[in-house]
């Protein structure tokens, strides 16, 4: 645990982190993208490419795209749609990523996220997402020591599978 805090503490103070200490490992990704039911023919993008490529080159569908701003390729501006949108979203942009996929994504999105985002899925946010068709089907948990440790691989699909349920009361 020492490691993970002395690098997120490094990571913090650092004004110009090296940005490849968040690419999203290879086994990691492929071991995400076998959760997500995608067929044959569906396409799918990859939200942030980056320069590993992990997620788009283990994407098994013929029908794939990607998006890496750093190329002039921006998510915000996709405007053709999907079937899923998969990757590993900044933290920052994860809510504005999520809303962007449920305006382009047929069946559903995948992404990768840390317990912040998980913290993000409020009530109102998870009923905002089921006015729009979607709902939490599949969850991953891994740990990552490289980066702060847990991680969790969410799964939105059209499909309900009933298996989350959230309260709007606010109790004392």
């Amino acid at each position: 645990m020492r490691g993970v805090k002395a690098t997120m503490y490094k990571q913090r103070a650092n004004k110009n982190p090296d940005v490849s200490f968040h690419y999203t490992d290879e086994d990691l990704a492929i071991d995400c993208l076998k959760l997500v039911d995608y067929k044959e023919g569906d396409v799918v993008l990859d939200v942030g490419r980056g320069n590993n490529w992990v997620w788009f080159n283990n994407i098994k569908s013929k029908n794939k795209d990607w998006v890496e701003i750093e190329e002039g390729r921006d998510f915000f501006e996709y405007n053709k749609r999907v079937d899923w949108c998969v990757g590993n979203p900044p933290y920052k942009l994860l809510w504005k990523m999520i809303e962007k996929s449920c305006d382009i994504s047929n069946k559903g999105f995948g992404f990768l996220i840390a317990i912040n985002g998980m913290n993000m899925m409020t009530p109102k946010r998870l009923e905002w997402l089921k006015q729009r068709g979607f709902f939490l089907s599949k969850i991953m948990i891994v740990t990552c020591k490289r980066w702060y440790g847990r991680y969790f691989f969410v799964i939105f699909s059209k499909s309900n599978g009933g298996f989350l349920t959230w309260s709007q009361k606010n109790y004392k």
